[in-house]
């Protein structure tokens, strides 16, 4: 139990409220809930020993008797007259002042034993105190100076995980800034590093892997040089302790990422993938540029709106285009009869286990090599096969097939891509500490809390990912914008998107195309959800909203052809339309 203590006024309130309600508590389960409660609120709160807190009421009550005895002493000494040669014995000067110098001594000696009791306690609990701040370092130094004086010892895995375990408890007390807030260090990952060295791999992960290492011997060497009389009870004040623990914990947070078999395949995978995909320079240079801060963009002359659209370009459509071609590979390396799983490293390095990507291989297991193109073209924003938008509305089969295309971009959207965002904001979201309090949770809060934390990781991993596919390959990626053909099309895609904005907020469109009546009888219909927006194109211009591209530019076509109308349609003739869909 934890030890007994004096609260302040508005923790002693509610440590009073817990603990009645605690003897009131019937039941098992809301006394163990009470419980952990109470731990929660003496973790959180700092309370004073209760002879600590009488000391100091004593020593102030003392002191206020002292300074009220004041003017009496001052009238008595005021009293005794001033003379040249010492009084004589049985003199009356000489009577007062001996009683004058007695009613002194006798109070200042009460007054300083008050003092000293309260002093002597005071500077235990500071002591203890200063020694708990200090004491994750101290325990630090001893492991890390074998680490660095004893190279050939061999409990070094040992005192490595010790270092590591505790650089971890140091991280949970101490806040030492950074962009990162790393409380787990595996050590594992230090034998993942030293095996780097001797693989055949690219360049930049071994000199990641020996700049790991090179930090963490530093980290040691810091903590072996510390001299515990020097440190400072704030640990965070502390300079050198705090640079050296910054420094790994920048590596640290991007080795974990990278530092694993599947994801250095994945790499090779990835270049061969752009390499052989025809994608444009405009694409590429997205990518390239979705990699800065806004900072670094603006200062060269990218703005929000093109910096946005280069991020959905990078954690949305290129995610998708990489799944999507995993698949057909799989399909059709099955029907040659290899083996299928040797080509999906994207689902398991990125994405989640679950059921749906057995729903989106069926769905492609029927589709041709013509549709195939067709549904990337759809992807990609720009359709070239269609010479006149305005086709599009013309036949119901093509309704029906954008309409399915469109559900199952949204599938692929919820099982292959990411939530674009500022590459700071996905390291430290990656790297953010969850919820470690002993407050029971529902189990579906702790299984969405495990189901964020994976999908902030995947994110990070496949921003880590791109850092090292352009270092390693910076020819594919473009440092400037190779053309200026998207200036001509922002003006055009702007006013686009306003008329699709406008008549999303209306009811036309839903009056027109109901989920109900355009969804094809072959397709799934599980992963529908009103009001989802698609993503925005790479190719296309920069605007507020999502630019139009695949279904919104089908839907804007239609709501177009309606607005030519002299009234709006009769729910009769979208019922119609919906049957023409279906059927086609």
């Amino acid at each position: 139990p934890p030890p007994a203590a004096v609260p302040t006024a508005p923790g002693m309130l509610s440590q009073s409220a817990l603990a009645g309600a605690l003897v009131k508590a019937g039941t098992s389960a809301q006394r163990s809930a009470l419980e952990s409660k109470i731990r929660a609120l003496y973790r959180r709160e700092r309370h004073l020993p209760p002879r600590l807190v009488e000391l100091a009421s004593a020593l102030r009550s003392r002191f206020l008797e002292f300074a009220a005895q004041i003017p009496s002493f001052l009238e008595d000494f005021m009293a005794i007259q001033e003379v040249l040669l010492p009084p004589p014995r049985g003199s009356t000067n000489k009577q007062l002042w001996d009683r004058f110098v007695v009613q002194v001594l006798a109070e200042v000696s009460v007054l300083d034993r008050s003092y000293a009791l309260f002093e002597q306690m005071y500077l235990r609990i500071v002591d203890k105190l200063i020694g708990q701040a200090v004491e994750p370092v101290r325990s630090m130094t001893g492991p890390s100076g074998a680490l660095v004086l004893s190279p050939m010892d061999p409990f070094r895995e040992v005192q490595t995980a010790v270092i590591c375990q505790r650089l971890g408890l140091l991280k949970r007390k101490v806040h030492f800034g950074g962009p990162h807030n790393l409380v787990h260090f595996d050590p594992v990952l230090l034998l993942k590093a030293k095996r780097v060295q001797e693989m055949d791999t690219y360049d930049q992960i071994c000199a990641l892997a020996k700049l790991l290492l090179v930090k963490f011997r530093a980290l040691c060497q810091v903590l072996n040089g510390l001299k515990i009389e020097q440190i400072r009870p704030e640990l965070s004040d502390n300079l050198e302790l705090r640079t050296a623990v910054l420094d790994l914990e920048a590596v640290w947070a991007e080795c974990q990422f990278l530092l694993q078999q599947d994801t250095l395949d994945f790499i090779t995978q990835l270049l061969d993938y752009l390499q052989k995909s025809g994608l444009s320079d405009d694409c590429r240079w997205q990518y390239r540029t979705a990699l800065l801060c806004t900072e670094e963009a603006l200062a060269v002359e990218v703005y929000e709106d093109d910096l946005k659209l280069c991020r959905t370009a990078m954690f949305e459509t290129l995610p998708i285009l990489v799944y999507l071609d995993e698949v057909i590979r799989d399909l059709e390396n099955e029907r040659q009869g290899g083996q299928p799983n040797e080509l999906n490293r994207y689902r398991e390095v990125f994405c989640p286990k679950d059921l749906r990507h057995h729903s989106l291989r069926r769905d492609f297991s029927k589709f041709d090599g013509q549709r195939v193109e067709k549904f990337k073209t759809f992807l990609m924003g720009d359709d070239p096969g269609m010479a006149a938008e305005e086709s599009l509305s013309e036949s119901a089969s093509d309704r029906g097939q954008m309409r399915y295309f469109g559900m199952l971009y949204r599938q692929l959207k919820d099982v292959a891509a990411f939530v674009p965002a500022d590459p700071s904001e996905v390291m430290q979201a990656a790297t953010a500490p969850g919820d470690e309090s002993d407050e029971p949770r529902a189990r579906h809060e702790v299984k969405e809390a495990q189901c964020r934390r994976l999908v902030n990781e995947a994110r990070a991993r496949w921003l880590c990912v791109h850092r090292v596919a352009q270092s390693v390959e910076p020819s594919l990626f473009p440092e400037q914008r190779p053309t200026d053909k998207l200036k001509p099309t922002m003006k055009r895609v702007s006013n686009r998107a306003s008329l699709f904005n406008r008549l999303r907020s209306s009811s036309v469109v839903d009056a027109m195309f109901p989920p109900s009546a355009l969804t094809p009888k072959h397709t799934p219909r599980a992963s529908m959800s009103d009001g989802a927006e698609f993503s925005a194109s790479p190719r296309r211009g920069s605007c507020k909203t999502a630019p139009l591209t695949g279904p919104a530019r089908f839907l804007e076509v239609a709501a177009q052809k309606d607005e030519g109308q002299e009234s709006v349609p009769t729910p009769g003739s979208h019922a119609r339309a919906g049957r023409r869909a279906s059927l086609g």
